[in-house]
């Protein structure tokens, strides 16, 4: 084949463009498969803000001002509540695929009124042996989180029969 040496030039740059392009969607397509995407994503939505958590029928926790009211009153530092709530807004957690079922498995029940939600968000704390379990009910998404997390979310001594 002869061609001129230009041409020889755009075949190569062609060659190189069309490789480049090849890799490009053949990575794109790996993206797809679940143990990739192991992402994490924010448990309750990302900026968030709480106006009020219910936690199991035992204790609200409302905004007051720049701080928190906790109902009925305890000994909470208000550091302790505050840190709290921040970890609620921050967590983020692996989204699983899988159902608790429910009959076999207890679970801490939270609900919360979010300023930018018309409804209440509800969700699920499970306690599992090596992590905690967090479903999302409106979402319907169970994320796994670090077992320690349990105490950033939950702290000890804020529930009246907590293990």
């Amino acid at each position: 084949m002869r061609l001129s040496r230009a041409a020889w030039n755009n075949v190569i740059i062609f060659s190189v463009m069309g490789f480049i392009l090849l890799i490009n969607f053949t990575q794109q397509g790996d993206s797809d498969d679940p143990q990739s995407a192991a992402v994490e994503q924010f448990v309750i939505g990302e900026n968030k803000v709480i106006l009020t958590m219910n936690i199991d029928q035992q204790v609200t926790i409302e905004r007051a001002g720049q701080g928190w009211r906790l109902l009925p009153a305890q000994r909470l530092s208000n550091q302790l509540i505050e840190q709290m709530m921040r970890t609620w807004q921050q967590v983020q957690g692996q989204v699983l695929d899988i159902e608790i079922d429910r009959s076999q498995q207890s679970g801490l029940f939270i609900s919360m009124v979010l300023a930018d939600q018309p409804n209440i968000q509800l969700f699920t704390l499970y306690l599992l042996a090596e992590q905690v379990v967090v479903h999302n009910h409106q979402l319907d998404r169970y994320f796994s989180l670090p077992l320690p997390m349990f105490n950033q979310l939950i702290p000890t001594g804020l529930l009246i029969n907590q293990s």
